[in-house]
């Protein structure tokens, strides 16, 4: 009588095959967990885009409006009187500095506006980093 064998996968075969899709899997799981993570970090800069943005947006208004007291050099360094804030946007608590100047050549008839946002408060830092945007405006300096 012959031998007759039977349809299908041997444990073998079974066993190869599992080894494979778990390593796939885990290799794709490592990717979600890295597109989480730098999608929480966009997140966090986005906000610290607008509170500077914000920030620049207010000061020019007060430029357009009358002269504006220039602030002290080191005002991005330092918790200047009059030239920090903290604000909370999207959850995070921003610390806020700006920097009043003339710019070079502008003899008065502009404002350059430096504003630098960095995560302040309670908790781990959260990698956000800081932001920092730069702007000219036209108005007139005290």
């Amino acid at each position: 009588m012959p031998v007759s064998r039977a349809d299908g996968f041997t444990l073998l075969e079974v066993t190869i095959a599992t080894s494979l899709l778990v390593v796939v899997a885990l290799g794709s799981a490592h990717l979600f967990v890295l597109a989480i993570r730098h999608n929480v970090t966009a997140r966090l800069q986005l906000a610290m885009v607008l509170a500077a943005t914000r920030k620049a947006d207010e000061m020019c208004a007060a430029a357009a409006a009358g002269p504006l007291t220039l602030s002290p050099p080191d005002a991005l360094d330092r918790d200047a009187e009059g030239f920090a804030d903290v604000t909370v946007d999207a959850g995070m608590t921003c610390a806020r500095r700006w920097l009043l100047t003339v710019p070079a050549g502008y003899a008065g008839a502009a404002i350059a506006i430096v504003v630098r946002v960095s995560e302040s408060g309670a908790g781990p830092p959260r990698a956000a980093g800081t932001v920092q945007i730069v702007t000219v405006c036209e108005g007139a300096a005290s």
